[in-house]
């Protein structure tokens, strides 16, 4: 190996060492975010949960069934708002870090969304003329082979980016993204409550 080689060797391994800490602190600060906000959901829900009991309590002579179903509405009511009030100020803090962190949370969500073949990734306008200049390298670096993406056109979403493949549309606008975990939580508390 030459010596340029081997500059060459050392700088793309510092490179890649300095993208994985930066990758590990914005996992982790995005999850310190999304800990904090569940800490206060669990005690809205405490809360919800105690004033629904105390309503309960004060219908005297109510039926067990229909008081029951009463309670578990309110509650799953409770929930849901709380559920949507703390993803969107999850997705209120995401979209207000620094624009280094903010593009290791994209890079993140690109790669474990990502399909084989060659996608196009559209990201919003704002998020485009954000861009880091090496965005899209490092993510094709990061990626296996027979996987490989390209800038398109920008999305007319917010934030986030929508991954093509041909006729297919990988919606990962953080709306998107939200909207599911809300459907997905909203499922399992329906199931929680009412089976």
């Amino acid at each position: 190996m030459t010596g340029l080689e081997k500059i060459l060797s050392t700088i793309e391994q510092d490179s890649n060492d300095r993208c994985r800490e930066i990758t590990e602190q914005a996992q982790k600060h995005a999850q310190e975010i999304i800990d904090a906000a569940s800490a206060k959901a669990q005690e809205d829900i405490e809360n919800a949960k105690a004033s629904v009991d105390k309503k309960v309590a004060e219908h005297d002579g109510a039926i067990e069934a229909s008081v029951s179903m009463t309670k578990n509405r309110i509650i799953l009511e409770g929930k849901l708002d709380i559920i949507s009030s703390t993803l969107e100020r999850a997705l209120e803090v995401i979209k207000a870090l620094p624009k280094k962190e903010y593009f290791e949370i994209l890079k993140g969500l690109i790669l474990k969304n990502v399909r084989k073949g060659e996608g196009v990734l559209c990201l919003s306008k704002e998020d485009t003329e954000k861009l880091p200049s090496n965005f899209i390298d490092s993510i094709n670096n990061a990626l296996k082979r027979g996987y490989k993406i390209s800038l398109g056109k920008s999305a007319d979403i917010d934030s986030g980016f929508i991954l093509v493949y041909g006729d297919i549309d990988i919606n990962c606008s953080f709306d998107a993204v939200a909207s599911a975990k809300r459907e997905e939580l909203r499922d399992t508390l329906n199931e929680m409550l009412f089976n």
